[in-house]
């Protein structure tokens, strides 16, 4: 099978083609924003334009299946920008559907962002919930599913959403403004010291990358003539203080914690439902919290 991953380069897409390779009837082809990449010299890797309709065309005219983990921002950065949600995710998006409909891909995975979808709640949600994001990031994540959901209707270009939580793990880039135990552990080990917004009470689901990258590649062995949406979360949901806890615990090392004025963009709490995710991947397991956070640490120790 000729799998395409566009995003290979970001934290996601390294951890998914380590995934991958390790199948070798897949052959996997690789594409990124940037000239060069890590996987340059073992696969196919290209460097692609979303908005380049004849690019798209040449690059996946062979292509049976596409891991679309593409995106050039986060909740905080476009918070006082919405229209660039549009225009750096939301039209890059559409054109590269209009071009593969034209192909033989048979199914696209898309990566949404379960934090930002949903809104604040106290109940716990599922795929069914309703949908209240309040930020651009998470307006935008809806209309990317749902335009799916049109591509679907017109052209039958199956799909698997996944909703992914909190993500954390070996090689993220925390200097974008993501990874909040990632980044408690750079700023810990070099600083001695962190920043909290709010009081810490904000509640999130915590998913190690690992995790998250098998649950990717379990959906290349799915039904093709199906579509679904996941939410792509563990069974670690904590206050960002029991998370501080977890890392003095597994650290052992002294640090100061500054907490600040909450950021308008952060969702106060969110609850996730991962049953639907257990009962259809049932080989899959969660790394532990303990065990993910000190395989993080020993690795930014290194």
């Amino acid at each position: 099978m000729n799998i395409a991953i566009i995003g290979a380069n970001g934290f996601i897409g390294r951890h998914l083609v380590d995934e991958l390779s390790e199948n070798k009837n897949n052959n996997l082809f690789l594409f990124g924003r940037n000239e060069v990449s890590p996987f340059a010299e073992e696969f196919n890797y290209s460097r692609i334009d979303l908005t380049n309709s004849a690019e798209i065309l040449h690059s996946f005219k062979n292509i049976d299946f596409v891991f679309y983990l593409a995106s050039g921002s986060i909740p905080a950065s476009t918070w006082g920008n919405p229209k660039s949600e549009i225009e750096t995710n939301l039209l890059p998006f559409i054109n590269f559907l209009e071009c593969i409909v034209q192909l033989s891909v048979k199914k696209i995975v898309f990566t949404s962002s379960a934090g930002t979808i949903y809104g604040s709640s106290i109940e716990k949600l599922n795929e069914e919930s309703d949908k209240k994001p309040f930020s651009p990031h998470g307006i935008n994540k809806v209309a990317m599913e749902y335009y799916l959901n049109y591509f679907e209707a017109k052209y039958n270009l199956k799909h698997a959403i996944f909703r992914v939580s909190n993500i954390y793990g070996e090689g993220q880039n925390t200097s974008k403004g993501l990874g909040i135990i990632n980044t408690f552990l750079e700023k810990i080990i070099s600083e001695k010291e962190i920043t909290v917004f709010g009081d810490g009470e904000i509640i999130r689901n915590y998913i190690y990358v690992k995790d998250v990258a098998k649950s990717l590649a379990y959906s290349c062995y799915s039904d093709f003539e199906k579509s679904s949406i996941y939410n792509l979360s563990s069974n670690d949901s904590l206050s960002i203080n029991e998370v501080i806890q977890q890392i003095k615990k597994i650290t052992n090392i002294k640090f100061v914690i500054n907490y600040k004025e909450t950021r308008g963009s952060d969702n106060p709490k969110i609850l996730l439902d991962n049953s639907k995710l257990k009962n259809d991947f049932k080989s899959l397991s969660f790394t532990s919290i303990e065990e993910g956070i000190l395989n993080t640490y020993l690795n930014l120790k290194t």
